[in-house]
C-alpha cells in the first residue's frame, strides 16, 4: 500500500509505487460497452473507433458538458477520473498519493482535480510543481550567492510549456510560466503521420490513413521509428498493407523540415521568456522529439522519473494535510549529490510486437508459433522460435536457418520487421 508519486502529463504519466517499480501510462481514454479504458489499451486502438477516442480531457480538464456526452461520460471530469482510478489500481492500490502538476494548470483545473480526489479511495498527501519537482534535485557547485535562473521545458499531448524558475543558495522557486498551445506530441506526430503516408502514396500508391487499420498500425509504430531517429539520421520503416509489405526510408532531416513553422512559433516563446545567463533544462520527454531542443538553444535533458525522484528527496516539503492541499512551488535545497551528467544515450529496445494492429508483450520471453496460416504467440507454450531478453536487448531465437541468417545473434531494434513464412510482426515499444 504505502504511499505512491504520479506525475502528471498526458504524454505519458510518470507513476512511482512504494516498492520503487515505475511506469508510464499517456493520457486517452476510449468508451467500451462495459466502461472507460485508459492508457496504453485506449492508445493502440485509438484510430480504430475515433468517436470512441479522447485524448484532450487533461488539458481541457472541466466539469462542462461535452457536446456529445453519454450516460457514461458527461464532461472531461469523468475521464480523467477514470484514469485516475485505473493509475490507482495499477500503482497497488496505494492509500496515499502525492502528485506532481504541471504549471498548465489554472486554479480552476486544479480545484477540479483536488475534487476527483476526494472521490476516489486514496487520499492525495500532497501537490507539487512538476518542474520545480524535476530540477529540485540539481546542485551547483559554484560558491556564490548570487541568484541564477533556470528554464525548464517539458512536452504535453498537446503543448508545450517552459517554467522559469529561479535558484538561489537556499531554495529554488517557480516564477513564471508560458504554455505554447498546439505544439506537443500529438501534433508533430499527426504531421509527421500526414508526411509518411504521402511518400507511401508516391512510392507504392498506398495510403495508410485511408483505413482505420492502416491508420492505426501506423501510430503504433511511429514512436519506435522516431527513437530510433534519436540514434541515427535514417532508418527503414515497414507497413503491413493488404497487398503486402511495403518499405520506405525516414530521413530525420526531412521530418524535421515538417515541423518549421511549429518551430517558429515556440522559438518566439522561447526568445520572450529565455534570458542571456539562463539555464537551459528539459524533461526526457524530449527525446520523443528528436531535434527539437537543439534548435532551440543548449539544454540538458534530465534523466528519466526525475519529478517523481525529486518528489521523494523532498518528501517533507511537499506532504501536506489531505484535507488542506495547496500547490507547492518552492522547495528548499538539500545537501544532495551534484548531477554530473544530464543526458543519457537513447535506447532502442523494444517492448511489444504488433501483429494484425494487436500489440503484445515480450515480457522475458515471448514464443512464437504457426496456427495455420497465422502467427499464434505465448509466454507460457513452449516453442524453438522466441523473442527474449538477455542483457538489456531483445534477440530472436529460432531452428529456421533463414530466420537465423538474418536476425539470430543481432539485438533486434525498434521498427523491425519479421517475417515468418508469409506472415510478419514488428518490433515496437509501448510508452
Amino acid at each position: 500500500m504505502g504511499t505512491a508519486i504520479i506525475e502528471l502529463n498526458d504524454s505519458g504519466h510518470c507513476c512511482r509505487n512504494s516498492k520503487g517499480e515505475v511506469f508510464v501510462s499517456p493520457g486517452y481514454a476510449f468508451l467500451t460497452n462495459k466502461g472507460i479504458d485508459t492508457g496504453d489499451i485506449a492508445r493502440l486502438k485509438s484510430y480504430l473507433s475515433p468517436q470512441q477516442s479522447f485524448n484532450q480531457f487533461w488539458r481541457q480538464l472541466s466539469l462542462s458538458p461535452l457536446a456529445h456526452s453519454t450516460n457514461k461520460v458527461r464532461h472531461n471530469g469523468d475521464l480523467a477520473f477514470q484514469q485516475l482510478l485505473d493509475l490507482h489500481k495499477e500503482l497497488g492500490h496505494p492509500n496515499e498519493v502525492i502528485f506532481a502538476i504541471p504549471g498548465s494548470f489554472d486554479r480552476e483545473q486544479l480545484s477540479i482535480i483536488l475534487g476527483l480526489i476526494q472521490a476516489t479511495p486514496f487520499k492525495s498527501i500532497g501537490f507539487v510543481d512538476s518542474a520545480v519537482a524535476a530540477v529540485s534535485q540539481l546542485k551547483f557547485t559554484e560558491k556564490s550567492n548570487s541568484k541564477k535562473y533556470l528554464v525548464h521545458l517539458d512536452i504535453q499531448l498537446h503543448q508545450i510549456v517552459f517554467t522559469r524558475l529561479l535558484v538561489s543558495e537556499h531554495y529554488k522557486e517557480r516564477v513564471h510560466v508560458e504554455v505554447v498551445p498546439d505544439v506537443g506530441l500529438k501534433n508533430f506526430y499527426d504531421d509527421w503521420a500526414k508526411y509518411i503516408a504521402n511518400k507511401f502514396i508516391q512510392e507504392y500508391r498506398y495510403d495508410p490513413l485511408h483505413t482505420a487499420k492502416g491508420e492505426q498500425q501506423l501510430y503504433n509504430l511511429l514512436p519506435g521509428w522516431i527513437k530510433e531517429l534519436c540514434a541515427k539520421k535514417e532508418v527503414t520503416i515497414v507497413l503491413d498493407s493488404p497487398q503486402g509489405n511495403y518499405q520506405l526510408i525516414l530521413n530525420l532531416d526531412d521530418l524535421l523540415t515538417r515541423n518549421n513553422e511549429k518551430i517558429a512559433q515556440l522559438k518566439q516563446k522561447f526568445s520572450a521568456i529565455v534570458l542571456e545567463g539562463d539555464l537551459l533544462f528539459a524533461s526526457h520527454r524530449t527525446r520523443l522529439l528528436p531535434g527539437l531542443t537543439e534548435q532551440l538553444g543548449k539544454f540538458h535533458i534530465l534523466p528519466e522519473n526525475s519529478a517523481v525522484l525529486g518528489c521523494l528527496q523532498h518528501l517533507n516539503d511537499i506532504k501536506q494535510d489531505h484535507e488542506d492541499i495547496f500547490l507547492v512551488t518552492k522547495i528548499a535545497n538539500q545537501d544532495l549529490s551534484a548531477v554530473e551528467e544530464f543526458s543519457q544515450s537513447p535506447e532502442n529496445t523494444p517492448t511489444h510486437v504488433l501483429y494484425q494492429n494487436t500489440a503484445l508483450a515480450i515480457g522475458k520471453i515471448l514464443y512464437i508459433s504457426t496456427h495455420g496460416t497465422l502467427l499464434a504467440f505465448s509466454q507460457g507454450r513452449a516453442t524453438k522460435t522466441f523473442l527474449s531478453y538477455k542483457n538489456g536487448n531483445v534477440y530472436l531465437t529460432t531452428k529456421e536457418i533463414d530466420l537465423a541468417k538474418k536476425h539470430q545473434n543481432n539485438p533486434l531494434r525498434i521498427g523491425e520487421s519479421i517475417a515468418i513464412r508469409s506472415q510478419s510482426f514488428q518490433l515496437i515499444e509501448v510508452i
